[in-house]
């Protein structure tokens, strides 16, 4: 139950998320994609749908997170380590809608957070899941943390508005790919192979 519970909070966290994003562009017409990043919507004359979508998906991705992990097992040193990057990006994601970006280091340590431990999380459960038995799985989660990570860390500080949207939908993609996966198979089955699983 609460499994399943969590994986609907992986399906409605990017929709919600992507959703209020959108709606925050398109009150903003002075908004270029090739000019501004997607912060620059959080100090704007309307700035709420933006943080609000950051607070509120960080809250959900937060609830999503915590639901993974215990339906995933996490008994390795990898996926251990994969849990704690990945609730790391987690908060940074509720707290660049807190610190904005006229907060000033701190929102971009925040933002930093989301986009490059995340990335880094996927990383660590691919390699998990490869050592797991499961290839698919894992190259998918590994090429998901690849392409999110490349966007961002790859690209000037300034005009990053398009990395980052297609790096949060790569994210929004695996979360509710994930998500579903809970919603179908509930059952945490690496339950019993955890005692012999090896990193």
């Amino acid at each position: 139950m609460l499994t399943r519970f969590a994986g609907l909070f992986g399906l409605l966290t990017p929709m919600i998320t992507l959703t209020l994003i959108f709606i925050s562009i398109s009150l903003s017409p002075w908004f270029d994609w090739h000019n501004n990043a997607l912060s620059d919507l959080g100090v704007s004359t309307t700035p709420n749908p933006f943080n609000a979508a950051l607070v509120i998906g960080g809250l959900l991705y937060l609830v999503f997170v915590i639901g993974f992990l215990r339906w995933q097992g996490c008994a390795s040193r990898l996926a251990k380590l994969g849990a704690f990057f990945l609730l790391a990006g987690g908060l940074g994601l509720g707290l660049i809608g807190i610190f904005a970006e006229d907060t000033g280091r701190i929102h971009y340590v925040v933002a930093a957070t989301y986009f490059l431990a995340t990335p880094l999380a996927y990383g660590l459960f691919g390699t998990d899941l490869l050592k797991r038995g499961e290839p698919v799985s894992g190259v998918l989660t590994l090429a998901a943390g690849a392409a999110a990570f490349s966007l961002i860390a790859f690209v000037p500080h300034k005009r990053i508005a398009v990395p980052e949207i297609l790096a949060a939908v790569i994210i929004a993609a695996w979360t509710f790919s994930i998500g579903v996966k809970m919603l179908i198979e509930p059952e945490n089955k690496h339950e019993q192979t955890q005692p012999t699983i090896q990193s």
